[in-house]
C-alpha cells in the first residue's frame, strides 16, 4: 500500500485517541456533578481491501480506527428499580416525619407532656375530694386545670399549624413536579434536535434521567423512550409528559370549607390521586411524597364529632387514614370527655338541682367555651353543635371560667347549701371518670375510662410511628444498596479513568511517531527522488 496510505492510517488513529481523550478528561472533570454517568468510546477497525491471496486466505489490509459509539455506562434495569424503591421511600418518608412530629407536639418524648398534666389534675381531683372546703386544694385543682386547658389549646393549635405547613408542602411539591415536567419536556427537545443531526447529547441524557430520578420520589412514575429518544412520562397512571405536551397539576379546595388544597389534573378537572382505596405494598400503591403528605395531613380539621357513632362511616373513609386527622378527632375526643366529665357535675345542663360554691354561688362551669356562655339569657343550656365549631367544648375553644379564677369559693362542688365538708360532687366526677365508657375508637366494642383512653391513644400513635419507620427504614437499605450497584457501573472512577488516560495518551503518540516515520520516509523520496546521474 502507498504511504499516502499509511498516513491516513496512522492519522485516524490519532483522531480516535484524541477523541478517546477528551471523553477521558470530560469523565474526570465530572466525578463530582450530580448525576453525571460516565461516558465510554467504542472504537473498531475501519473497513478492509483485499490485496492478494495466500492460498485458501485472503490478504487484507486495514485503513485505520473509527469511533464506532460514544456511550452512556448505565443499566435501565437499575434505573427503573432505584426510581420504584425511591418513590415508596418517599411515601414511608413524609410518613415517618409526620408522625415524629405529632408526638414531638404531644410532648410524650421531651417537655411537659400531657400525660403528666393529666396526672396532676386528677391528682389534685383527689386531694379535692378529702380536702373540699379547702383553698390550697381548690386552687390547686383550679390550677391544674388552667395548665390542661393551656395544654390542650397548645396541642390543638400546633396539629393545625402542622396541618397548614403540610398544605404548604403540598404546594410546594405540585410546582416541583410541575416544573419538572417543563424540563424533561425540554430535554427530550434538545436531545431529539442533537440526536437527529448525529450528535451525542449524553450530558442531556444525564440531565433527563437526573430530573426523572426526582420526579419519582415526589410521584408514582411510569415511563418510556420513543424511537426519536423522547420520554414519555405517565404520574399515577396518566400521561404527563408526551408528544411534546407537559400536563400540569393545578389545586382546588379539598372538601368545601376547608382551608386545604388537593392537586387535580388540568387537563380534565380530575384528581391526581385515588386516596379512597387502601394503601398498602401488596397493592403496589404506596408511592411518592406528595401521596403520603396529603395522607398524612387530610382533606380538614377535625375534632370529636368525628369519633361519634353517628359518624362512624365518615371516619373510616377521611378521618382514620390521615394520622393528623385521626390525631386531632381523638385528641380532642378525650379533651372533650374531661371537660364534660367536670363541667356538668358543677353546672347541670338541665340546670335544675346544681351543686353550691363556698359563697352560695350555682350554675358556674369551670370549663367555659370562648365564645359561648353555657346557659342563654332564659337559663336554657346552650346545646353543642357539630356546625358551630364555636359552640363545641373543644381544644383550641376552650378557657377556665374567670370567675372561678378570680374566686375558688365559686367553685361549686357542694350538693347542700352550707355543708363546706360535702365532697359528694367530686365523688361523682371521680366515679364518672373512672367509668369505663368511651370507645377505643369508634365503633369499638372496647370501652375504656378516660386515663386508659389516653394511654391507648398514644400507645395507637407510638405503634403507627414504629411500622412506618420499619417501612422507611427498609426502604432506605434498599435505595442504597441500588444506588451502589448504579455507582459501580455508572460512576466515575479516577482510578480507571487515569488509567485510561494513560492507555490512549500511548496510542496517541504511537500514532504520531507513524505520522513522524511516514513524513520523514515522503521527505527522503522527494528530495533525493532523480539526484542519481545529474
Amino acid at each position: 500500500m502507498s504511504s499516502i496510505s499509511s498516513l491516513s492510517r496512522a492519522v485516524s488513529g490519532l483522531q480516535a485517541s484524541q477523541y478517546a481523550l477528551q471523553t477521558t478528561a470530560h469523565n474526570m472533570a465530572n466525578v463530582n456533578t450530580p448525576g453525571y454517568v460516565r461516558q465510554q468510546i467504542l472504537l473498531k477497525d475501519s473497513r478492509y481491501y483485499k490485496i492478494g491471496n495466500n492460498g485458501y486466505s485472503n490478504l487484507m489490509v486495514g485503513m485505520g480506527t473509527d469511533v464506532q459509539a460514544l456511550r452512556q455506562v448505565r443499566d435501565m434495569f437499575l434505573d427503573g428499580a432505584f426510581r420504584n424503591e425511591v418513590s415508596r421511600y418517599g411515601y414511608y418518608n413524609s410518613d415517618a416525619k409526620a408522625l415524629d412530629e405529632i408526638q414531638a407536639i404531644l410532648g410524650e418524648t421531651e417537655g411537659e407532656s400531657m400525660k403528666k398534666i393529666l396526672e396532676k389534675f386528677w391528682k389534685s381531683l383527689n386531694e379535692l375530694s378529702k380536702h373540699p372546703d379547702g383553698k390550697e386544694a381548690r386552687g390547686t385543682f383550679v390550677q391544674n386545670a388552667v395548665l390542661f386547658v393551656n395544654k390542650a389549646n397548645l396541642v390543638m393549635k400546633q396539629l393545625n399549624n402542622y396541618q397548614s405547613n403540610l398544605n404548604k408542602q403540598v404546594i410546594d411539591k405540585v410546582d416541583e413536579i410541575n416544573k419538572l415536567g417543563e424540563e424533561i419536556n425540554a430535554l427530550n427537545d434538545k436531545i431529539v434536535k442533537y440526536e437527529i443531526n448525529g450528535d451525542r447529547a449524553n450530558d442531556y441524557r444525564d440531565a433527563r434521567n437526573n430530573a426523572l430520578d426526582k420526579l419519582a420520589e415526589i410521584i408514582d412514575i411510569s415511563y418510556r423512550e420513543d424511537k426519536s429518544g423522547n420520554v414519555i412520562v405517565k404520574a399515577e397512571g396518566f400521561d404527563f409528559v408526551s408528544d411534546g405536551i407537559v400536563n400540569k397539576i393545578e389545586l382546588e379546595q379539598s372538601v368545601p370549607k376547608s382551608f386545604l388544597v388537593s392537586p387535580i389534573w388540568k387537563a380534565t378537572g380530575k384528581r391526581v390521586f385515588n386516596l379512597d382505596t387502601e394503601i398498602s405494598p401488596e397493592k403496589d400503591n404506596d408511592k411518592g411524597s406528595l401521596k403520603g403528605i396529603l395522607l398524612s395531613r387530610g382533606t380538614r380539621s377535625a375534632n370529636w364529632t368525628d369519633t361519634e357513632d353517628a359518624n362512624i362511616d365518615e371516619y373510616n373513609k377521611n378521618v382514620k387514614p390521615s394520622i393528623i386527622m385521626r390525631t386531632q378527632a381523638k385528641f380532642d375526643k378525650l379533651i372533650h370527655s374531661v371537660i364534660t366529665t367536670v363541667n356538668n357535675k358543677l353546672a347541670p345542663i338541665g340546670r335544675t338541682g346544681g351543686p353550691y360554691g363556698l359563697d352560695g354561688s350555682q350554675y358556674i362551669e369551670l370549663f367555659k367555651r370562648k365564645h359561648m356562655d353555657r346557659y342563654d339569657s332564659s337559663n336554657k343550656y346552650n346545646g353543642e353543635d357539630k356546625s358551630n365549631v364555636h359552640s363545641l367544648y373543644s381544644a383550641g375553644n376552650i378557657e377556665i371560667n374567670p370567675a372561678i379564677l378570680k374566686d375558688y369559693d365559686k367553685l361549686c362542688i357542694t350538693k347542700v347549701k352550707g355543708e363546706v365538708q360535702n365532697n359528694d360532687v367530686v365523688e361523682d366526677i371521680i366515679k364518672e371518670w373512672k367509668n369505663a365508657k368511651w370507645p377505643e375508637y369508634p365503633g369499638s366494642d372496647s370501652k375504656l375510662n378516660i386515663n386508659e383512653y389516653y394511654v391507648s391513644f398514644i400507645g395507637e400513635i407510638g405503634s403507627s410511628g414504629k411500622v412506618t419507620k420499619e417501612h422507611m427504614n427498609n426502604q432506605k437499605i434498599l435505595i442504597t444498596q441500588i444506588e451502589n450497584q448504579r455507582s459501580t457501573i455508572m460512576g466515575v472512577s479516577t482510578d480507571e479513568e487515569l488509567g485510561n488516560m494513560m492507555k490512549y495518551q500511548h496510542a496517541y503518540n504511537a500514532s504520531a511517531r507513524v505520522v513522524t516515520v511516514v513524513d520523514q520516509m515522503l521527505e527522503q523520496v522527494i528530495n533525493r527522488l532523480g539526484l542519481v546521474g545529474r
